[in-house]
């Protein structure tokens, strides 16, 4: 077995590159197309098995359009990548799109019949960002039309003009309503950070100045009013006039997540926390601005996830903990070791301190040795503090390979920019997990 702690930087480089491309891609290239009905089926086992679903979320859809599209663009190979494309975007708008009341259906049947008419503007934000890719991809009207179409409907219904933010939960009319009946109308860290995801890549391909706006709107929303500016750790969640409240539960939990112990507002999730940093300088980049200057804030946020959030005896990234304290759940789901892959990394690049390549390399270690279901290629989804597996699936309706796939598209480029011979000179690049900067 690799000793991965024991890899020159050099090794992991092509280590990673090399899973990526023969394991990670080729598992879900050969089993996410759904050729009887059209769209992507996402629900596999431990073994790499296709498990019994009726329902195809609007979330894994779009997250499964948006790899492919974005893999391609990234110059990788993906197997039958044009037929997957052309079929996911047709099952989309056909089946998943509300054509009298606008909008995508939050779930439907394996046919494309609805089964859940509302409208989440998580869902809808994954839409503008897959629509998005895949016209940077293919230079194709149809699915840049799509995505500004949909831009301007949100802002119509969505945007909260009296507090500012977006409402996130509505009805198939987009009358707003509560994620839960006992809780109140929220706003939330997490969907304001994908919405600045997918304004980043709609703004990316049109240029827009309206898509421009609302791109530096939403992240300057995220920076002022839901991350904690002494310490750099997201607020969670939000009642409409940006009161702080604590999480709330949903009732159609997303992404694998889910609310474990202490719920209070003082509760931060690390693997946000790290992806909201790294976003918002991918969003820098797009709008022409130099990361130096924008840093502190991300910077302040990433020092907050080393500092608290990185388990450097078992290895990798908790889930949650208080913002000024230590970890409140220790347990290591899939989507935040990928996620701190990225932005510790970038960390890295931005700054030069050792302990950040330190926090990747712990990352990078723990998921080669515990993460990955190495017998089919694909990430448990969830395992306790010491690495052992609780959750064993590779997919299913919340778990696709959107962070998987982009984690390690994102590492590999990464690495490679760390490792560029004008970057080599005066950086340690052996830095081993643990050690400081």
């Amino acid at each position: 077995m690799i000793d991965w702690q024991e890899l020159s930087l050099d090794q992991v480089l092509q280590q990673t590159r090399s899973y990526l491309t023969e394991r990670l891609i080729p598992f879900w290239a050969e089993r996410i197309y759904e050729p009887q009905y059209g769209g992507f089926q996402t629900n596999y086992n431990r073994h790499g098995e296709r498990t019994p679903s009726d329902v195809k979320t609007l979330l894994c859809q779009a997250r499964s359009l948006f790899t492919i599209a974005f893999v391609r663009r990234q110059g990788l190979i993906w197997a039958n990548a044009e037929e997957q494309l052309a079929g996911g975007l047709a099952f989309l708008l056909d089946h998943c799109r509300d054509l009298e009341q606008g909008g995508f259906y939050w779930i439907v049947d394996q046919r494309g019949n609805a089964v859940d008419d509302s409208k989440v503007l998580y869902g809808q934000s994954f839409v503008i960002y897959a629509l998005a890719e895949l016209a940077l991809l293919t230079g194709e009207q149809q699915p840049a039309d799509e995505a500004v179409r949909l831009f301007d409907l949100m802002q119509a219904r969505c945007r909260d003009d009296l507090h500012g933010g977006y409402v996130e939960h509505f009805g198939r009319d987009w009358r707003p309503r509560r994620a839960r009946g006992d809780q109140p109308l929220h706003k939330s860290l997490d969907v304001h950070m994908h919405l600045m995801e997918a304004f980043t890549t709609l703004y990316e391909l049109t240029g827009a100045p309206q898509h421009r706006t609302a791109l530096d709107e939403v992240a300057e929303l995220l920076w002022t009013r839901m991350v904690e500016p002494t310490t750099g750790a997201g607020i969670s969640m939000f009642r409409t006039d940006w009161t702080p409240i604590a999480n709330v539960e949903l009732e159609t939990v997303w992404g694998s997540d889910r609310f474990a112990g202490d719920k209070s507002p003082e509760i931060t999730s690390y693997g946000h926390n790290i992806e909201l940093a790294w976003l918002y300088l991918h969003a820098l980049d797009i709008l022409g601005r130099e990361r130096q200057a924008q840093s502190c804030r991300a910077v302040r946020t990433m020092r907050h996830t080393l500092e608290h959030g990185v388990d450097w005896g078992h290895g990798g990234l908790w889930v949650e903990g208080q913002r000024s304290g230590g970890p409140t759940e220790r347990n290591k789901e899939f989507w935040q070791q990928a996620e701190a892959l990225v932005g510790f990394l970038d960390a890295y690049l931005l700054t030069g301190e050792a302990a950040f390549l330190s926090a990747f390399r712990n990352v990078h270690t723990f998921v080669f040795g515990k993460m990955i279901n190495w017998p089919i290629g694909e990430w448990f989804p969830l395992l306790d503090e010491a690495g052992n597996v609780l959750w064993d699936y590779a997919g299913h309706e919340w778990k696709i390979c959107y962070h998987t796939v982009r984690s390690m598209v994102l590492t590999v480029s990464k690495l490679e920019k760390a490792l560029a011979p004008g970057r080599r000179k005066g950086r340690d690049l052996t830095t081993t997990p643990g050690s400081g900067s």
